[in-house]
């Protein structure tokens, strides 16, 4: 990951200075015009430093690191963790949450995966290479994206083009020995004045990679990805876009999952535009249509003929009006979201005679207002505000139905029960005692409030308190099934965040520490154990749950082209309702790098360490992991201005190690079996040589 570092104090997330506020910020304040406009240095090209307390600004098509997909090469940024169930489909986790409690648009798009145990999450489908720019906010620092979003908000975005040529784009291509996996990938710009064409493609495959320890860890997968942009400029103030693509999976395996996924596409539609109204106001909005269609089942990858199946959709539809006015020292942001959700999934037995509805044909739908003003505070002071009221809707279309084609249920599945007691109203009634309608509706309330001060000419301090809302998703609210039950009566989950940070940035050395905590009321937990009539099954209740940890990062440059970097993120959750720890919380880790730059080249050494972890939630099946330290090698070259290669050594000691908030493969692995069978959480690749190159025109 690279980014520019430029040696000016960090505008503050969400905070965009045009020329317009910038002009008019002068004409208000003479001294603030200074101290936000100053002259740049040439940029230092760096990578792993973020450049403000909560929001970082990374641009993807510069990364010449592997990474299996948006969510892997997501982990490698400050403050991001991911949960790992196979080589593909990495689960981003900010802050100890992760799934629903964060807020991933794919270029304005929300994509809702389509597998309820999370094979796919939205940045599967995210090619990694066609995006420009991609800002990651920790906690809450806007409410324009919808409601929720406690963990953060991870935007991916393509920019308009500036075609100074009449085509651009770049070619680039990786390998690494660790599964023998390959990735390719394409971007062709082409146009003028009045509009543009792009189109771009990804294709990336690999085989089982093999941990520290030598043992073959089931891991395999399968991507193309690919689409069509067509954007329209009229005039200076109009711009229009509509956009078409698609993600095809193919034979993705888990070895933390008790099924594969043989087929997983993605196909969305977008539209797009912005229309400039006035020098102070700005218009835009977008529409996006995606639809996922998954597979997974528990043979056909498998050495076993026959088992289970379990065929989704999830169709998702986002929309958005906005408009932003800069008045005097105030910039006004306002708008309308709406975000729309429809999820079905049937579960089929080995002689394909369908079980359950797992999903019974779900639609959530939230439609919402947000307001935000940012106002400058003479010369040295900024402050932040929001305002979301959101009407939440949830419905089941097929909960007093069976499946089609049902059949009789399996002995190994308890309890035995006739076909009507597995139709989802009688599995929730079963395990909540819910009888009656099962829509639900709900108003959900967002709202942040954010002050900055600048200390001297080059550090600052800042206070943020916030409050947000989501409902529980599909799978927590109607999952039917015996052993897994959603809960149509949780209430919406509700937290409110302090963060306090203070950050100073110069030429020769940049810092920032952060605390903060999150006090959740209504906490949605999943639990394991007796429910109602089952004896054992996985169930989703409200609690009370604390977060809080500290996120401290630093840079210090020397000898004009040595730069030190160090990370460090600790934290912990609580469940404060019944005791012990929240789930997916990973260990106190870090990471210590020592950089050489120059025009031409770069090479690196980091040391990336994570401290055991043993506070265990034993309903998510969690088990104590080991500290470890991982070595690191990279060395990259611009030969010419237009082209990169670069080549390192990944794990570069063979470490055999786990990260902690990785699935559990032991009884899901058909590889883990023999004297080489162990029931730890699944380990991380060993060694991997790795070459990447990249061509710009």
């Amino acid at each position: 990951m690279h980014f520019s570092l430029r040696h000016t104090l960090a505008r503050p997330s969400g905070w965009r200075l045009s020329s317009l506020s910038v002009a008019v910020a002068a004409a208000l304040s003479p001294g603030l015009a200074v101290a936000d406009t100053s002259t740049e240095l040439t940029p230092l090209v760096i990578s792993g430093q973020s450049l403000s307390t909560q929001t970082l600004e990374t641009w993807p098509r510069t990364a010449d690191r592997p990474a299996a997909d948006a969510g892997d090469w997501l982990r490698q940024q400050p403050g991001v963790d991911a949960n790992r169930m196979g080589g593909h489909g990495l689960d981003p986790v900010i802050r100890g949450l992760g799934q629903n409690r964060l807020n991933i648009l794919l270029d304005g798009a929300y994509v809702f995966g389509g597998c309820p145990n999370r094979m796919d999450p939205p940045t599967a489908y995210a090619p990694l290479h066609s995006y420009d720019l991609v800002t990651l906010s920790k906690g809450v620092t806007t409410l324009r994206h919808g409601p929720g979003g406690s963990g953060g908000t991870v935007v991916f975005e393509r920019t308009r083009p500036e075609l100074h040529a009449s085509i651009t784009g770049d070619l680039g291509a990786y390998y690494a020995s660790q599964g023998d996996a390959w990735s390719s990938f394409a971007r062709v710009d082409l146009g003028g004045e009045q509009g543009y064409l792009r189109v771009f493609g990804e294709y990336s495959q690999a085989d089982n990679y093999e941990d520290g320890a030598g043992r073959e860890i089931w891991s395999g997968y399968e991507t193309t990805q690919g689409g069509v942009i067509l954007g329209w400029t009229p005039n200076q103030q109009t711009w229009l876009e509509f956009t078409y693509e698609e993600t095809r999976e193919r034979d993705v395996k888990f070895a933390g999952a008790g099924m594969d996924s043989p087929e997983s596409d993605n196909r969305t539609l977008g539209l797009r535009g912005e229309y400039l109204w006035s020098p102070l106001l700005t218009l835009s909005g977008n529409l996006h249509y995606s639809q996922v269609e998954h597979v997974m089942d528990s043979f056909s990858l498998r050495p076993a003929s026959t088992g289970n199946r379990v065929p989704t959709t999830s169709d998702t539809l986002t929309g958005r009006l906005m408009a932003e006015y800069q008045l005097g020292p105030n910039r006004f942001t306002g708008g309308v979201n709406v975000i729309q959700n429809e999820r079905d999934a049937t579960f089929y037995n080995p002689a394909g005679a369908a079980m359950f509805l797992m999903w019974p044909e779900v639609t959530q739908r939230t439609s919402g207002v947000f307001a935000e003003v940012e106002h400058l505070i003479g010369s040295n002071k900024r402050a932040f505000a929001g305002l979301r009221l959101d009407y939440a809707e949830a419905s089941v279309d097929r909960a007093h139905r069976l499946p089609d084609n049902a059949g009789p249920m399996p002995p190994a599945m308890p309890p035995a029960m006739p076909p009507a007691m597995r139709q989802p109203a009688q599995i929730y009634q079963n395990a909540y005692g819910i009888t009656g309608n099962l829509d639900r509706e709900e108003w959900l309330t967002g709202a942040f409030v954010r002050f900055e001060q600048d200390i001297g000419d080059w550090q600052r301090a800042f206070i943020s308190v916030s409050r947000s809302q989501r409902m529980g998703d599909a799978t927590e609210m109607y999952l039917a099934r015996p052993n897994w039950i959603g809960n149509p009566d949780l209430n919406p989950e509700t937290s409110h965040q302090l963060d306090l940070g203070w950050l100073g940035q110069s030429q020769s050395f940049n810092y920032s520490a952060v605390v903060f905590a999150n006090w959740v009321s209504d906490y949605i937990y999943r639990d394991q154990g007796a429910i109602g009539t089952y004896d054992n099954a996985s169930h989703y209740r409200n609690i009370r749950a604390a977060l809080y940890g500290i996120e401290l990062e630093a840079a210090l440059r020397y000898a004009e082209q040595w730069e030190t970097r160090a990370q460090l993120h600790a934290m912990r959750g609580d469940n404060r309702s019944d005791g012990g720890a929240l789930a997916q919380i990973s260990p106190y880790s870090g990471q210590v790098s020592q950089h050489w730059i120059s025009p031409q080249w770069e090479a690196s050494a980091t040391l990336r360490f994570a401290a055991s972890q043993d506070r265990l939630n034993l309903a998510a099946s969690e088990q104590p992991t080991a500290g470890y330290g991982v070595v690191d090698l990279s060395l990259l070259w611009r030969p010419v201005a237009r082209i990169e290669v670069a080549t390192g050594v990944s794990n570069l000691l063979d470490k055999n190690y786990a990260n902690f908030i990785n699935r559990n493969r032991a009884a899901s692995d058909p590889l883990n079996v023999g004297e080489d069978a162990y029931t730890e959480t699944l380990t991380e690749p060993g060694r991997s040589l790795w070459l990447s190159g990249r061509y710009r025109f």
